[in-house]
């Protein structure tokens, strides 16, 4: 994959995890309005896009499916776990974010950020799983 093909990969994968967790997230919370549901979008892909580009989440999901997990690569079982853990990395760091951006340092922060986590991990290890291979294909040669 040329660099051009890995950053529109990486801006597709992040607006579609986005769209799915935000969307979740807005629905876990009750509802929103549709200017805090795109706010919300904006937020998640911001974070989510500047933490791909610090945190080297492929090298990590790829270490925890194949040396941890023992699976083979391109395997169903490789794809769950690498997404699992590539999920648990960036709905930690987005889902507090914007849990510290509505919130604020506030003591309810943490059981606020807890309440939705686990569920919005779930939804994002199945986006991913669901999305990995057609917008891989999409960029490859």
């Amino acid at each position: 994959m040329t660099p051009m093909q890995f950053f529109k990969w990486n801006i597709l994968t992040n607006v579609l995890m986005a769209l799915s967790i935000n969307t979740a997230a807005t629905i876990l919370a009750g509802g929103d309005t549709l200017a805090g549901w795109v706010t919300g979008c904006c937020q998640a892909f911001t974070i989510n896009t500047i933490a791909a580009a610090v945190i080297p989440v492929g090298k990590i999901g790829k270490w925890f499916a194949q040396d941890i997990c023992k699976t083979r690569p391109g395997t169903f079982a490789e794809v769950v776990a690498r997404n699992f853990i590539v999920n648990a990395i960036y709905v930690t760091i987005v889902s507090f974010s914007i849990a510290l951006i509505h919130l604020g340092p506030s003591p309810d922060l943490i059981r606020v950020w807890l309440s939705t986590y686990f569920q919005l991990h779930l939804v994002g290890l199945i986006t991913g799983i669901v999305i990995e291979r057609p917008v891989a294909a999409l960029f490859k040669n």
